[in-house]
C-alpha cells in the first residue's frame, strides 16, 4: 500500500503529522510500516539502568495516558521490555491520538550523533484491522 492510499484510508488524520521531506523519507520500511516522523528519546535520566540501543534496533512504543506530567505520553521500550524514556511531547500529541484509536506504531533507532539523545524514526503499521474509525459530523 502506498503512503497516499494509507493516508486516504486513515481519513486524512495523518496529514497533520510532520512528515520528513522527500518521497524516500516516507517510503515503507522492511517491516511494513510507514515512516511518519523523526524524533528522539527524552527523559533518559529517569531510566539510567536501561542500556542504550544499537543503531537500527526496533523499539516498542506504548501509550501512558495516566502519566500525570503529560497525558499524551508515549513510552519507548526495548524488546526486552526495559524502558528507555519517552517520546518528547512535541512528537507525541497526534501520534498518541492515533494510538488511542487503535493504530500500532514502533520506532527504529538511528545512528547517534553528538550528545546523549537517542535519535529515532517512528513508523505506523499498515495493518488497520485494529483501528476504531469514528464518523465525523
Amino acid at each position: 500500500m502506498e503512503r497516499r492510499s494509507f493516508l486516504t484510508g486513515a481519513g486524512g488524520a495523518l496529514v497533520a503529522l510532520p512528515f520528513a521531506a522527500g518521497s524516500a523519507a516516507a517510503a515503507p520500511d522492511a517491516t511494513g510500516g510507514v515512516r511518519v516522523l523523526r524524533s528522539y528519546v527524552a527523559n533518559r535520566d529517569q531510566f539510567p539502568q536501561a542500556q542504550a540501543p544499537e543503531p537500527n534496533e526496533t523499539l516498542r512504543l506504548e501509550r501512558r495516558p495516566d502519566r500525570a506530567y503529560d497525558p499524551t505520553s508515549i513510552a519507548v521500550l526495548r524488546g526486552d521490555g526495559s524502558q528507555l524514556g519517552y517520546l518528547p511531547s512535541a512528537s507525541a500529541g497526534l501520534l498518541a491520538a492515533l494510538l488511542d484509536q487503535g493504530f500500532a506504531a514502533y520506532a527504529a533507532t538511528l545512528p547517534r550523533t553528538a550528545g546523549s539523545d537517542i535519535p529515532v524514526e517512528v513508523f505506523l503499521n499498515k495493518d488497520l484491522s485494529r483501528v476504531h474509525w469514528r464518523a465525523s459530523a
